[in-house]
């Protein structure tokens, strides 16, 4: 029997089945590490957000750019 899409050998996919991948985030360039800590907060002017990051293991740093999405149905 061939599997569904969007499932496992016939088992449908949950949501935590997806909320638990080990893929996900940021991972530290020089370590490895998952692990950060924000510095600051800044507005960025392209109106998201900016946050300088700190490696909690090897303390090298990271800037990253957030943005809202909006879903409409």
């Amino acid at each position: 029997m061939t599997p569904m899409p969007g499932t496992m050998e016939g088992v449908p996919l949950r949501l935590s089945d997806l909320q638990h991948r080990d893929d996900r985030g940021i991972v530290c360039r020089a370590c490895g590490c998952r692990h950060f800590r924000v510095l600051y907060t800044r507005p960025d002017p392209r109106g998201g957000l900016r946050r300088r990051r700190e490696c909690r293991h090897c303390g090298r740093r990271i800037t990253t750019w957030e943005k809202e999405i909006t879903f409409y149905p």
